[in-house]
């Protein structure tokens, strides 16, 4: 009969192999995740047609091949964090910074 702790460390030894592999794997995937209409309308809980405006427009960044449109998800996520809304602070701190840098004349 084997010993029970041997058999416990073989199965921990090939767990740790394959979360070892698993890892690998997880930094080989693509980090520019392509994405078409339906699953962007699905990641920017919109709808299809809105996502159709926006490409009619140009105002969001996509690829067209043929009639099927395409979108990095790397591409979409910029695109909507490049659309912040500075607080009243900030917009105040660069106004003082403005002021201070072009001192106005009389």
């Amino acid at each position: 009969m084997e010993n029970p702790f041997e058999l416990i460390l073989e199965r921990l030894d090939s767990i740790e192999k394959a979360i070892q592999n698993l890892n690998r794997i997880e930094h080989k995937a693509p980090v520019n995740e392509l994405l078409d209409v339906v699953q962007l309308a699905l990641y920017l809980k919109v709808t299809k047609s809105a996502i159709y405006k926006l490409t009619s427009t140009s105002e969001i960044p996509h690829y067209k091949n043929g009639k099927k449109l395409y979108f990095k998800k790397s591409d979409i996520d910029e695109w909507i964090f490049s659309k912040r809304i500075k607080t009243h602070d900030e917009i105040e701190k660069e106004a003082m910074e403005y002021l201070r840098k072009n001192p106005r004349r009389f």
